[in-house]
């Protein structure tokens, strides 16, 4: 940002509402709060243009801040700073940093902006990221069931290279469907079957109520996420 901004606007962006501050170079600074809707925003925008802003300034919030950029940049420049720097140079630690801080900041070009994605890759991030949770979430619930089978003293993981595979989850289906063992290994495809007297050694044990349940929760959701293709 240059000397040439006289006008500036901050947007404290919460939950439910927008607080904007809009701050004349001369001292001048005037307040108003907006609801977070589309008419609130299309309110705010309003407001803004009316005072004639050169800049609009806020905080990388989580994504609240996205409507209010795509809706005012194309009229009105929208600096997204980090929240943390902003915080760096309005030395507040812990508080949220308030819109007039904010458009003070803007009005003498101490925020640096931070890159913004055009709609399409912000979206497609977005995706990234959830894939990536849901990835995370999946391995999490497949160490909770290698855990519980080792608590029962059951170590799958000696017999079958992933237990998670194709003979894995048979076999784990089986077991939580109550089925007899030696019907499940019928059931598996013949390399498996070639460990019979093994698995037999290793599954030859009564799984508690509660292990079986707590499996069969687990599966059912690693079943689901599995289906999501999540590789």
């Amino acid at each position: 940002m240059t000397s040439s901004v006289n006008i500036s606007a901050g947007l404290g962006i919460h939950n439910k509402f927008v607080l904007a501050t809009i701050l004349w170079s001369t001292g001048q600074l005037i307040q108003e709060r907006f609801d977070r809707t589309k008419d609130g925003i299309l309110s705010l925008k309003s407001w803004i243009m009316l005072q004639k802003c050169d800049v609009v300034a806020c905080e990388s919030t989580s994504d609240f801040w996205v409507p209010l950029y795509d809706l005012i940049n194309n009229s009105i420049p929208v600096i997204v700073g980090n929240a943390w720097d902003i915080k760096v140079l309005s030395h507040k630690k812990t508080d949220k940093v308030d819109s007039e801080m904010i458009a003070r900041l803007a009005l003498h070009g101490m925020i640096q902006p931070s890159r913004v994605f055009c709609g399409e890759q912000r979206e497609f991030r977005k995706i990234l990221r959830l894939r990536h949770r849901l990835v995370e979430k999946r391995t999490s619930f497949r160490y909770q069931v290698k855990g519980i089978l080792n608590a029962e003293m059951i170590r799958l993981s000696s017999v079958l290279s992933d237990v998670f595979g194709k003979s894995g989850m048979m076999l784990l289906t089986g077991i939580i469907n109550e089925m007899q063992l030696r019907e499940i290994i019928t059931t598996l495809p013949k390399r498996t079957q070639e460990k019979k007297d093994k698995i037999i050694e290793v599954l030859g044990y009564n799984f508690s109520k509660d292990a079986l349940f707590q499996i069969k929760v687990l599966l059912d959701v690693i079943r689901c996420l599995d289906e999501q293709d999540f590789s």
